[in-house]
């Protein structure tokens, strides 16, 4: 972060205090209760999802050459490899000759290709098709065609990112993620460790997990068991970046009548960043650690939330470790109870009870989502 965006963010954020009104548009506004339930828009939406940079993985577990990391992300199973050549690749992890899988869920290292456990054609760490058993059989195959489907992949701000769409395997996967990347790898992200990483499921739609995170009207009741009183109420500062955002929620610390020096102000002492990568990443940014999660729709009332941590390095003791597994379970405690009322939520949505949701005028950045995701939906392209 460039030190005149810290000074603004100090700025607008004393202003906030000051005046004990939080920034705000100028009306309330509503969601259809629709948006949340209907099928259709669903698959739309996931469709649109998988044209974007989806995380997949720490950046450290594909460092050397010949590790790989096999998941699935939005219907599409991957596969992501370190080339011999320093290279990283993402591919779809399907068979081109029967479709199976290839590679197991999970990581390895040390790989110098991949056989199908079918018929074991096998692929390089280029994609490229290497070997057919009994070839004879297949007399007009063109190797250089039926090698793995390429994707799209970046690796930035610690993570490697894969764009699961085959539509969009040309695409700047990076320049997607920016400026916010960007930002990220100036705090020195690119050299973190992943830490405890680990899926869940929630039976919400996934755009009310995204609704909490964009206002924080809900702190001081949602979270008073937790982390409440740790943060001034109702004070967030938001900043649209393209599609993206970038949320500064302030700390009760943060004292207008004895401010910082803004020459000297350092965001993250003084409050957590929240990095959004639109449509489904964010990135939570604290004093020396950040958290990172993407949620993933399986149906309109199921949820896939993927967490990782990213630490300076390797816990070395168990004084280490203990530290990040306090922090780990105080993040994911807190996360708990914004996913109940989420899924608190998902219940009644059907009920007749509201036909639409309302927003008031400070959780505005929430709102700004919706119109931003219904716009993308109408696009054909990313950005």
């Amino acid at each position: 972060m460039t030190p005149t965006n810290a000074q603004d963010l100090l700025r607008r954020a004393l202003a906030v205090l000051e005046r004990h009104e939080p920034e705000m548009a100028d009306a309330p506004s509503t969601i259809p209760v629709a948006d949340y339930l209907d099928a259709e828009r669903f698959e739309r939406e996931r469709t649109l999802l998988r044209r974007w940079p989806q995380p997949v993985a720490a950046a450290d577990v594909l460092r050397a050459p010949g590790s790989h990391v096999s998941t699935d992300r939005l219907g599409v199973p991957l596969l992501v490899v370190r080339g011999d050549d320093g290279v990283l690749r993402a591919f779809v992890n399907v068979c081109r000759h029967r479709g199976a899988r290839i590679v197991p869920p999970g990581t390895g290292q040390g790989s110098d290709r991949f056989a199908c456990p079918y018929h074991a054609w096998t692929y390089g760490l280029d994609g490229r098709l290497r070997g057919v058993p009994q070839q004879v059989g297949f007399p007009s195959l063109d190797r250089e065609a039926a090698g793995l489907r390429p994707l799209a992949v970046t690796e930035r701000a610690g993570a490697v990112w894969v764009v699961p769409d085959t539509r969009c395997a040309a695409i700047d996967a990076g320049a997607l993620l920016a400026p916010l990347a960007d930002e990220l790898d100036t705090m020195g992200f690119g050299t973190h460790a992943g830490f405890d990483p680990r899926t869940i499921e929630r039976r919400c739609n996934w755009k009310l997990l995204a609704d909490g995170s964009f206002e924080a009207y809900h702190f001081k009741v949602a979270h008073r068991a937790t982390i409440a009183q740790m943060f001034a109420d109702n004070v967030q500062i938001v900043d649209e970046l393209g599609p993206h955002r970038r949320l500064f929620l302030v700390k009760a610390s943060l004292d207008p009548t004895r401010p910082p020096a803004a020459e000297h102000f350092q965001p993250r002492q003084h409050g957590n960043l929240i990095y959004f990568f639109f449509p489904n990443t964010f990135f939570l940014v604290q004093v020396d650690h950040a958290q990172l999660s993407s949620v993933e729709p399986l149906a309109p009332e199921t949820t896939r939330v993927h967490e990782l941590t990213l630490i300076p390095d390797p816990p070395a003791t168990d004084k280490a470790l203990g530290h990040w597994q306090r922090n780990v379970a105080l993040y994911r405690a807190t996360l708990a109870e914004d996913h109940a009322l989420a899924e608190s939520i998902q219940a009644g949505l059907a009920s007749g009870a509201n036909s639409a949701l309302t927003f008031g005028r400070f959780e505005f950045a929430a709102v700004r989502f919706h119109a931003q995701l219904d716009a993308a939906l109408r696009s054909d392209v990313p950005g």
